[in-house]
């Protein structure tokens, strides 16, 4: 495969996976934030269920986040009184265990056959076939990218039932959605062991990985709107706000307004086309951010590609075709 090719499939296959994961994550969170949390905190509890006692740092290394942001949940979640840090012998340090009202939590949160959820809407229309070599593969990037303690994380969660209540599905789809969530998360993780590599790399850029996914949608999309933007983003209409305003403030991006109703139309400067072209030459042309998954050959690259694809239309992600093709339509002509 030549270096295009190989370009073309990884970039493909890095944000087939990336869209697939935040429309599960985006779909899973809303259900979950009527129950009065959030996702990331309903997490926080099946870990501290999972391994009663378990530390601050230890929570944070198997959620893949930064420490401050998993005190920040851990006080939120203390306040609610779902979670109780616990003094041990030695008065230096402490355990955090749930309380029976988070115990609750968990236990209402526990998606039900006939829910709307993503992962149920995913199981008529994928083979375990196609499922274990889908696993096969993310386990290999998993262990390269040395997150391999998620694997007793993962076990814990079927065995406990934590995600879905599987009691009422026959014994050949509970096979599948214990599958589809030991992919799910095994997907996560390497979402979110990819975005911290690469968020770690844009600080001599000065650019926050946020902004950097904005930059590419504005650019693949000219005169795209906040509201559109906001869609592709995945993010908050408040967020993109933020974030469009830091970008126009250091003339990386343009705006003009419509002549025909208030809105915005957004475009790239010519300073954000030199960042992106740099950015992209340093971090992504050289694998340096796709190291983990540099094993991959042509035909399971292609393969996986297919099944993301199939999985990503399941779900409604009509877009991520579009993206693909404007973000690569970008690269080719400007950069390689």
């Amino acid at each position: 495969m030549d270096l295009k090719n190989k370009l073309f499939e990884t970039h493909k296959f890095y944000n087939l996976s990336r869209y697939l994961f935040l429309n599960i994550e985006c779909n899973y969170n809303n259900i979950v934030k009527k129950t009065g949390i959030t996702l990331p905190q309903l997490r926080v509890l099946w870990i501290i269920r999972i391994f009663n006692g378990i530390s601050l740092g230890e929570i944070a290394k198997i959620g893949c986040w930064s420490p401050p942001t998993v005190t920040k949940m851990l006080k939120l979640l203390m306040d609610k009184k779902l979670v109780v840090r616990e003094s041990t012998i030695n008065k230096k340090l402490y355990t955090l265990n749930l309380t029976e009202s988070g115990y609750g939590i968990i236990k209402i949160n526990g998606i039900k056959k006939h829910d709307e959820f993503p992962l149920l809407s995913l199981l008529p229309t994928i083979n375990n076939y196609d499922l274990n070599f889908i696993i096969k593969i993310f386990k290999k990037i998993t262990v390269n990218s040395n997150n391999v303690f998620i694997f007793e994380y993962i076990e814990e969660i079927n065995i406990l039932q934590l995600k879905i209540d599987l009691d009422d599905f026959n014994h050949e789809d509970k096979i599948i959605l214990k599958q589809l969530i030991c992919f799910y998360n095994l997907l996560r993780t390497f979402i979110l062991t990819i975005e911290s590599n690469h968020r770690k790399l844009l600080t001599d850029f000065k650019l926050t990985y946020p902004q950097l996914r904005v930059l590419w949608i504005i650019d693949a999309f000219p005169g795209i709107t906040s509201s559109r933007l906001s869609k592709l983003a995945y993010l908050a209409p408040s967020t993109v706000n933020v974030i469009v305003k830091n970008l126009y403030g250091k003339d990386i991006i343009y705006k003009e307004k419509s002549q025909l109703k208030n809105s915005l139309f957004l475009y790239i400067s010519i300073s954000g086309e030199e960042l992106l072209v740099k950015e992209f030459n340093e971090n992504q042309k050289s694998f340096l951010i796709y190291k983990d998954i540099e094993f991959l050959t042509t035909h399971e690259i292609s393969k996986l590609n297919r099944l993301m694809y199939e999985m990503n239309i399941t779900l409604k992600n009509d877009m991520v075709s579009a993206y693909i093709k404007e973000t690569f339509n970008v690269i080719e002509k400007r950069i390689i």
